[in-house]
């Protein structure tokens, strides 16, 4: 039976394919947009993220082809046939026939095979090393078959507050040597406060989490707040938060830190981010993202209602994050609010 690319295989060609909206040429001096779109592409040309998916979904169809000719000698898998599929979408059916050698080749014999193809132009690129390391390593991923296979995730949408609500927009948010308030400095503690009085307490608000920060020392003189700051404040209320990154990641959307976010928030999770210069920030913000769908992520922003900044695409956020933190959804408890 033949089978068509999962979620899963998609979200992996997105990330090292990356997704523009409007017309270029790739380094062949071919027009492309989306996804690595070229057909009836012309220049000046601009499509919607929702278009972008579309062309994706059906420039995968020739590639799903392709390996679905060879499911009666391999009975691939899910996480095989989305892997094989990446492959081909970036190297061609003809590479995918070496790789197979004509169908003579072992599934074991495959994998080895598969991080050789990363060259282009004759050079070893180490964005075709980082690719083919994922397709082998999602490729090599067994699939456990269930009797009752899982449900999708359950979505919670945590409450919405803004550092500059009345309520707590003047309130004090300073280090030592400084006059700062929640409004001016306080994305961090207002993103925070968000996670907590969704899944532990409606009773938390910004007001509650910047006197938590400073009275422990996370409020930065001149900035913000302390990167250090998320894990131990979340588990005073016994909330699970990982920070994924030490480096910065800013301009370098491929980093594997990128795919482990997005299946956090794919599995329920949310994410908090520092984000960098451009759409939400002109120097550094902390936002939270709650959901991941269709190419899009869904956010609260705590300085901002604008629709740009709530709800834009994976592609350009990963761009402009520069640190990340996973807080675990499923260690809370949701407030009977339903939120």
């Amino acid at each position: 039976m033949n089978k068509i690319i999962s979620e899963n295989g998609l979200s992996l060609i997105r990330r090292f394919e990356g997704c523009r909206l409007t017309a270029y040429q790739d380094s062949a001096g071919v027009w492309t947009v989306g996804y690595g779109h070229t057909s009836g592409v012309s220049k000046g040309q601009t499509i919607t993220q929702t278009q972008a998916d579309a062309y994706l979904r059906a420039d995968c169809a020739t590639a799903e082809k392709a390996v679905n000719r060879y499911m009666d000698t391999y009975q691939w898998n899910q996480n095989q046939f989305d892997a094989l599929v990446s492959f081909t979408f970036n190297c061609g059916t003809g590479n995918l026939k070496t790789l197979l050698d004509g169908g003579t080749r072992s599934i074991s014999q495959i994998s080895e095979k598969i991080p050789a193809y990363r060259k282009a132009g004759g050079r070893v690129l180490q964005g075709l090393v980082n690719r083919r390391a994922a397709e082998k390593s999602l490729f090599d991923t067994p699939v456990t078959p269930t009797e009752n296979p899982a449900l999708p995730p359950t979505y919670i949408k945590p409450i919405c507050y803004l550092q500059t609500d009345p309520r707590w927009k003047s309130h004090n948010y300073s280090a030592k040597g400084e006059q700062k308030t929640i409004g001016s400095s306080g994305c961090g503690v207002t993103a925070s406060a968000m996670v907590i009085a969704t899944l532990k307490n409606l009773a938390v608000t910004p007001v509650t989490t910047a006197e938590w920060s400073m009275s422990h020392g996370y409020k930065a003189l001149n900035q913000g707040t302390y990167y250090s700051y998320f894990v131990p404040q979340f588990s005073a209320y016994g909330i699970t938060c990982e920070r994924l990154n030490q480096s910065n990641l800013y301009g370098t959307p491929s980093s594997a830190t990128h795919e482990k976010a997005l299946c956090a928030l794919q599995n329920g999770n949310w994410v908090i981010a520092c984000m960098g210069k451009g759409n939400w920030t002109s120097a550094g913000h902390f936002i939270l993202l709650y959901r991941y769908e269709n190419g899009y992520v869904h956010i609260n922003d705590p300085a901002s209602t604008k629709e740009c900044r709530i709800r834009n695409t994976w592609d350009l956020f990963s761009r402009q994050v520069k640190y990340m933190w996973v807080v675990h959804v499923s260690d809370g408890t949701v407030s009977p609010a339903g939120v």
